[in-house]
Formats: C-alpha cells, structure tokens, sequence
C-alpha cells in the first residue's frame, strides 16, 4: 500500500462514526492504535505480536543504544530516558529511544480518553463550522428559541414513550392507539441529537466550554460521593 492509498482511507475514515478499533487489521488502523493501555501499563502492537512498551525499548536500547541502561530497573530507565530527551534525536540514538517512548507513551494515553469519550461521551459533530455559520446566519437569540424548542420536543418524545409503556403493561393511562415501543425509541433518539446540537450552539454562544466542563465534574463527583453514602448506609 503507498502513501497515497493510506491517504485516500485516511480520508474516508473522516466518515467513520468511531476511531477506536480493538483489533487493527490493516496498516491503517494499525497506525492509530499500535500503542494501547492494558492493565495499567502501555503496550506495542504489530500484526504478529503485542508487548509492553518498557520491555520493547528495553531491547531497543541494548541493541542500538547504551547496553547498560537496559538493566536498570523501571524507575532508573525511565529517569535515564527523560534525561535523554535533552539531546536530539537525530543525532543521539538514545534520544531517539526517548523520544519514540515518550510518543508512544502519549499516543496510548490520548487513545484511552477517546475510547472512553466514544464510549461515553455526548456524540458530537466532525462540522462544527456549520454550527458557527447558522449562529452567524439566523442570530444568537433565534438559536436559543431552537434550543428551547427541540428540549421541548424531546420532553413530548420521553413522556410518549413513557405512556406507551405504561399502556402496555396495563397501566392506568390515557390510552394511545399507537403503542410502537421502538418508533418511540427512533423519536427519543431523533431528538436527542437535536438537543446535543442546539447545546453545542448554545455553547458556541455563551462560551465557557471549560467552565461547563469543570461543573459537570464537580457535579458528577459530588453524585459519587451521595451514592458511596447510600451504599454505605445499606451495608450498615
């Protein structure tokens, strides 16, 4: 495969709803996750083998660098080789070590918080300029009124699903003849994406994204802290 051809995926992965993949099969995917997080520490991949990260620059520097170093233990090594980071990398082999570490090191790093984002995370958008261009087109204030709206359209989609189910498990409710349970589902899905939309408008207007973020860690944290109390009053 040349360059080009890695290119040309390259683009068509932008079309990809998620970028974490567990098994690469292929030299593209295997360039964004050849370096992983397993059991705590980081670990190298290629298509025959998987081993951690230390032990394969370990065996870098015996065979390339300073012999010495490779039996050193973990704490030494990786002091040696942050002292190596000083020099440059093409023209000390050891900084060269150092630095490929220290890459790979940040690569994993970075893909465990998108694997835990796509997991988790709000699903955003890959076109936030389009987002800016109807706050620049329509008005800060009109967008608001939309935000306002769809938050009111997914309230509707929750409470029909609700009665729904409710209906059909023979509950007391103002009867619907429309009991599709999973047309229900499609609606609160459906507007759920616009909520996230206007949101992301909403703080596109107003700022404060860091702000928002440090909120909901503090409120997610205090939540955490309510419910180890609740455990702990039951195991009492």
């Amino acid at each position: 495969m040349t360059w080009q051809e890695i290119y040309l995926r390259l683009e068509r992965y932008k079309n990809m709803v998620n970028t974490i993949v567990k098994n690469p099969i292929d030299i593209l995917a295997l360039m964004h996750h050849c370096a992983f997080v397993k059991d705590g520490d980081v670990w190298y991949r290629d298509f025959k083998r998987e081993i951690p990260l230390m032990e394969l620059v370990r065996n870098l520097n015996k065979a390339y660098g300073d012999s010495e170093a490779s039996v050193m233990n973990d704490e030494a090594f990786s002091d040696k080789m942050y002292d190596d980071l000083q020099f440059k990398p093409e023209e000390d082999i050891d900084s060269f070590i150092a630095t490929f570490y220290m890459a790979l090191v940040g690569m994993a790093e970075n893909r465990e918080l998108l694997k835990i984002y796509e997991t988790t995370g709000l699903p955003t958008t890959e076109h936030p300029e389009v987002l800016q261009e109807c706050i620049d087109t329509y008005g800060a204030d009109k967008q608001i009124d939309q935000a306002i709206e769809e938050m009111s359209e997914l309230t509707k989609a929750l409470l029909k699903h609700r009665r729904k189910a409710i209906q059909l498990e023979g509950g007391n409710v103002n009867p619907t003849p429309d009991t599709d349970l999973r047309k229900a589902r499609g609606d609160i899905l459906e507007e759920t994406a616009d909520v996230i939309i206007m949101l992301t408008q909403i703080i596109m207007i107003f700022g404060g994204r860091d702000f928002v973020e440090r909120i909901i860690e503090s409120k997610v944290d205090r939540q955490k802290k309510r419910l180890r109390k609740e455990t702990d009053g039951q195991n009492c």
